[in-house]
């Protein structure tokens, strides 16, 4: 989670369908900000979307600790914009 804001990217981000820690390089791309005062954060989305689905499916049948925020994070779906929250 060393990041620089918006400037300099973490190396590793979490994404907040399937809730896999991937490479920001290569696995997942920014589809939004968080804002917290001075400190901004990134919502991060697997770019491979059928194995993201597929993974998040599978952690939910397994009783993954995190299973209702997968659940929840599908309902929801994919980020059509770039979000903003604060």
């Amino acid at each position: 989670m060393a990041s620089d804001g918006l400037l300099k990217y973490a190396k590793t981000g979490r994404c907040h369908i399937c809730q896999r820690i991937r490479k920001t390089d290569t696995q997942v791309k920014p589809v939004g900000e968080v804002k917290h005062g001075y400190a901004t954060g990134h919502i991060w989305e697997c770019i491979d979307a059928e194995e993201c689905e597929r993974v998040a499916r599978e952690r939910i049948k397994s009783g993954h600790p995190k299973a209702k925020i997968i659940e929840l994070s599908l309902k929801i779906g994919r980020a059509k914009n770039y979000i903003y929250r604060s």
